[in-house]
């Protein structure tokens, strides 16, 4: 598996640009920024062919640069979990609106409805819920690879908020931390984490050391 990753827009988002081997074009996208204009050009420049994007979450600064890529790629398939699709549409649950910026992107093309393996530009992962920063938060995993994607569920030395407008904030934190530990923190120690903000990390390291999974 070929990782590349690109730090886009003011929240510095962590977009990912996968492939089965560094020669090939077929390839997917996990997530994108505010601004995909690097994104599209990283991807021109280095002649590839996004098949699938996949969306850990619906929050605007995870799904801002979705129309772009799509007007681009128009074959490529936008995918997201069945918890978070209203999001896409949705300026006051993706929290758009909230920032003065309400922003709308296309409707997804795959919706994921529940825990299942899939395999897109001959990448497999199997994808594994974790609700608590969004209802349709999910994570990405190869087991081949000891690979996780885990969006804005796992951080380095952090979790995702939980104190957002109209969250709960006690159940949706206890949620995410119950999900962490079920779903995640069970991977073997050698995963690296690949998250949604911030440096990778590995599953040992967050078990050891991560002061909200204590």
């Amino acid at each position: 598996m070929h990782i590349e990753t690109l730090i886009l827009g003011g929240y510095e988002n962590n977009c990912y640009v996968v492939r089965k081997k560094p020669d090939i074009s077929d390839c997917i996208i996990i997530d994108t920024g505010l601004d995909a204009e690097p994104l599209v050009k990283f991807l021109q420049q280095n002649k590839l062919a996004p098949v699938a994007l996949i969306l850990t979450h619906g929050h605007a600064d995870h799904i801002a640069g979705v129309a772009a890529v799509k007007q681009i790629f128009p074959s490529m398939k936008i995918c997201i979990h069945k918890a978070d699709s209203a999001m896409l549409g949705d300026s006051q649950s993706n929290l758009s609106a909230f920032a003065g910026l309400p922003l709308s992107a296309p409707e997804a093309d795959v919706i994921f409805a529940r825990e299942e393996k899939i395999c897109y530009a001959n990448l497999e992962f199997e994808i594994i819920h974790t609700p608590g920063h969004t209802p349709g938060g999910i994570c990405l995993y190869n087991a081949a690879e000891a690979v996780l994607f885990s969006g804005d569920t796992l951080f380095a030395g952090s979790i995702g908020r939980t104190n957002l407008p109209g969250y709960n904030i006690e159940k949706c934190h206890q949620r995410l931390i119950d999900n962490i530990k079920r779903k995640l923190l069970i991977l073997p120690g050698q995963t690296k984490v690949f998250t949604g903000h911030g440096p990778e990390t590995t599953i040992a390291a967050e078990k050891q050391t991560n002061p909200y999974l204590a």
